[in-house]
């Protein structure tokens, strides 16, 4: 509404809204009242309709105008945090050796507009070196420091602002698209946030990953020639840098490219590629692929360059391997990321250990006894069962022992605060990313089947008790939808942290605001008003539950007018 104002990272200002509801109605009337005049004014059709068919085709024209308005000015949103940069290189002829030179473009916080976080080169052709320099690595954003308002908080959310004091500060570019690229080199010196780099119908490419700041955690590469993708002493997507005391300087990589599994190189019609690692200088690990040899063919619709490859280290060693198909992968999927043969076999061998660990937990919660020579199945005490159940706990999570467990769930911490981040600096669609990739690192722990069976509308109505609370994470991507527009992504992840956990009054409170921004006010209401019987205080609730009911009594005077 126009009277609102803007609170911390976008928020509303909901201190504003304390107002009667029949004043409400007649402003948000009057707003009404205003916008239809602006639409007709704008198709032509400030006469009167002749007929009930004709206002409805004139309501529908308006809508459409209004609509494609929205997604033109989201789309130039988007568009707002990319750098395009075309042509970069300009061969030089010398006139003394008729040889040409190699220019090298360096590219530095100067060659990029205000806001611009997400770099493409493309168009290029050499030869010639592209260096991001470690200037980019400063690239920041920062969480406003003077907000008034100090909303309620709750445990994890992305809305809290305990630290809103202490300007939250994260440094980069967001991602580095390379397309179209000839005869040249590209060098990374710079950090990533996402870790992400796409490389696409290039030729005679070299990328190469250097030093402590090149955060380059996966490539995807397709449609290329000749390309050379090398990890100079670059850092893994694991990395937790060394506090360095007393000095600025010095190495902070405590884990490179490679010594995590999800540290990779996807790759898809890719011919003669080579993938190396260096540590100090010299070549550590190496290898060559292409996706003919690799064994890539045309099944049915798919052609061979549809086909992806993943090379990675495994057990030391840089390896190449296929990825499976949804048919070949016989229904077992490890989170969203492509899967190998050789990682479902494993997945398999985890789930069988799984399933024999479950059938002797059922063993051992009874005991056979024989009476005067009969057989009676006789409940355990309570001690044994204890024990077994703590022996069963074990061996089921032997197949994804403590340590695996312990680790996923700080890979997903990691990422979800990422997002708490990049929310509260307003960069709700990389928030977005973060939040993703926490829950698909969350697909990895042993809970995944029966999370996925309760949001499939299964399981009933017992909890699910969860490694991780997957919820917070699907609440606060759920704010992020709200903020960038999409209010069915949004109303499906508040629904489904609803799902995980009934009680947390975020979840179910985003799912409502979802439905009144659609228009479903009847659905808003019912879902503010479960908020409201969790937290019958919160005046954001109280007032958001007020607007639904006042724009539903809008709705029925409209179909009584009729």
């Amino acid at each position: 509404m126009s009277t609102t104002k803007k609170g911390v990272a976008g928020r509303i200002d909901y201190d504003s809204w304390q107002k009667r509801t029949s004043d409400l109605t007649k402003q948000l009337d009057e707003e009404e009242e205003a916008e239809q005049k602006a639409n007709s004014s704008a198709l032509g059709l400030d006469k009167f309709a002749r007929s009930a068919a004709e206002a409805e085709e004139r309501a529908k024209a308006a809508d459409i105008a209004k609509t494609k308005s929205t997604l033109e000015k989201y789309k130039e949103r988007e568009e707002g945090i990319v750098e395009n940069l075309v042509g970069l290189l300009c061969s030089v002829d010398n006139t003394q050796d008729n040889n040409k030179q190699q220019e090298i473009k360096f590219i530095t916080r100067d060659n990029l507009d205000a806001g611009k976080r997400v770099i493409n080169i493309s168009d290029t052709n050499g030869p010639g070196k592209i260096v991001l320099t470690k200037d980019l690595s400063n690239l920041e954003s920062a969480t406003p420091s003077n907000a008034k308002l100090q909303p309620k908080t709750y445990k994890d959310d992305a809305e809290n602002n305990e630290d809103m004091h202490k300007p939250t500060i994260h440094r980069g570019i967001i991602k580095l698209n390379l397309r179209n690229l000839h005869s040249c080199t590209v060098i990374v010196k710079c950090k990533i946030i996402t870790g992400t780099v796409e490389i696409s119908h290039c030729k005679d490419v070299t990328f190469i990953a250097e030093g402590d700041d090149a955060t380059v955690v996966t490539v995807q590469a397709d449609l290329c020639t000749n390309l050379n993708i090398q990890f100079k002493d670059s850092p893994s997507g694991k990395n937790v840098p060394l506090r360095v005391r007393d000095t600025n300087s010095g190495p902070t990589t405590t884990k490179f490219w490679g010594d995590d599994a999800d540290d990779r190189v996807y790759h898809a019609g890719v011919t003669n590629l080579h993938v190396s690692t260096y540590r100090d200088g010299y070549v550590d690990l190496e290898t060559n692929a292409d996706y003919i040899k690799n064994g890539a063919a045309t099944v049915g619709n798919a052609t061979a360059e549809e086909v992806q490859f993943i090379t990675s280290v495994v057990n030391g060693e840089l390896v190449t391997e296929k990825v499976l198909t949804a048919g070949e992968s016989k229904g077992l999927k490890q989170g969203a990321r492509p899967m190998t043969e050789r990682e479902l076999k494993v997945l398999e061998k985890k789930k069988s250990m799984i399933e024999n660990a479950l059938d002797e937990k059922l063993k051992s919660m009874v005991q056979i006894k024989s009476p005067n020579g009969g057989n009676t199945l006789v409940a355990s005490s309570s001690e044994t069962s204890a024990k077994s159940n703590i022996a069963v706990e074990e061996e089921v999570y032997a197949a994804t022992t403590k340590e695996e467990i312990d680790a996923i769930v700080a890979s997903i911490e990691e990422q979800k605060a990422k997002g708490n981040e990049a929310f509260t600096s307003g960069e709700y669609a990389q928030a977005i990313l973060f939040y993703t990739m926490a829950l698909d690192r969350a697909a990895d722990l042993p809970d995944a089947s029966s999370v996925k069976e309760k949001l499939d509308g299964g399981g009933g109505d017992d909890k699910v008790e969860q490694l991780f609370p997957r919820h917070i994470v699907l609440s606060n991507r759920s704010a992020c939808f709200l903020k960038l527009g999409h209010h069915e992504k949004a109303v499906k992840d508040g629904s489904d942290a609803e799902l995980l956990e009934p009680t947390y009054v975020k979840g179910v409170f985003r799912r409502g605001l979802a439905l009144h921004a659609m228009g479903q006010y009847e659905q808003a209401i019912k879902s503010l008003s479960a908020a409201q019987k969790l937290e019958p205080k919160n005046k954001q609730i109280k007032q958001a539950l007020q607007f639904a009911e006042v724009r539903m009594t809008q709705e029925m005077r409209k179909r009584m007018q009729r």
